[in-house]
């Protein structure tokens, strides 16, 4: 018998570029030195972490260019599974610069290569004719925008059909769509629970009956509300209400830390464990994540430290 798979789909994968400089200048040149790159995107990213993990995963990307056969070549050398879909377009880089004198650093994140009609309706052939039958698929990352807003909704429509479960991370009018067809667990950030239509306040015990509202309209089976610093809240349909802070962690990157979250709460309720301790797990891989550089969640014993002082309550 052959494995089961996670299929992660990302439909603007990106090459990180990361570099360092001694300081910012607003009116002269900042000259800087190229560290790394490493293969991006949501979904590229959530298999890598998954794949560390021990679990087998295959990534789904478009990707064209010259930056689309370096990502190729960087997840080669990885060993990371994928399949490429061949766009004519060049594939983004994205850019994380870290200032020495500061600490400070910016992620420089550019819009997807733009696909044409063939090209993202071959992105969906590929996820609805993956053989074996997948045990999950994650769509994690933005939509290019010559990509119709539907196509999310559409896809998790074909994989209700599969009678796959869907993990959701996107944001804007694609997730709204998505999420009317109702997923297995989706992330949120503040920004995304704004655009739903949320106007209330900013704590938990506010936010929370606009949480379970979405919940009872059948959008997800567990939903996730990330509050940055103050950790996230989830609702869940076994009745959870749950708010998870990490403890103060020194911040080195922000890129991949949503990614990490996805990751390994994803990999703790794939294994089977109960869904708060997996919520639990996603909190403190974010903030392992922003305390670590790079965009992958590559230290598991700090994660378990993490996790160790991540603290849980009932809402």
């Amino acid at each position: 018998m052959e494995p089961q798979v996670i299929l992660t789909l990302t439909m603007s994968p990106a090459v990180d570029m990361f570099a360092v400089t001694e300081q910012f200048f607003h009116d002269s040149k900042t000259r800087c030195q190229i560290t790394r790159h490493l293969p991006g995107g949501g979904g590229i990213n959530v298999a890598r972490n998954l794949r560390r993990m021990g679990i087998s995963t295959t990534a789904v990307f478009p990707a064209g260019g010259y930056h689309g056969e370096l990502l190729s070549r960087l997840l080669d050398d990885d060993g990371q599974s994928f399949i490429r879909v061949p766009i004519a377009n060049e594939t983004t880089q994205n850019i994380v610069l870290d200032e020495q004198a500061s600490g400070l650093a910016l992620h420089l994140v550019f819009p997807g290569a733009t696909l044409v009609q063939e090209e993202w309706l071959a992105c969906q052939k590929t996820i609805r004719e993956f053989s074996p039958q997948p045990q999950l698929l994650v769509i994690s990352g933005s939509l290019p925008p010559s990509v119709p807003d539907t196509f999310f909704a559409e896809l998790v429509e074909q994989c209700h059909e599969r009678h796959l479960r869907v993990v959701l991370d996107t944001s804007g009018n694609p997730l709204r769509l998505a999420l009317a067809k109702g997923v297995h667990l989706v992330k949120l950030n503040r920004e995304d629970f704004k655009a739903l239509g949320y106007d209330g306040g900013e704590s938990p015990a506010e936010r929370l009956p606009a949480l379970k509202a979405m919940l009872a309209d059948g959008m997800a089976d567990h939903m996730v509300l990330t509050l940055g610093p103050n950790g996230a809240m989830l609702v869940s349909r076994e009745g959870l209400q749950l708010h998870a802070t990490p403890p103060r962690v020194e911040v080195v990157s922000h890129a991949g830390a949503g990614d990490a979250f996805v990751s390994v709460m994803t990999c703790k309720l794939y294994q089977g464990q109960p869904v708060r301790e997996a919520f639990a797990y996603g909190v403190a891989a974010a903030a392992a994540a922003i305390s670590t550089p790079g965009n992958q969640l590559e230290d598991t014993d700090w994660l378990e430290q993490v996790r160790s002082e991540t603290k849980l309550i009932e809402l």
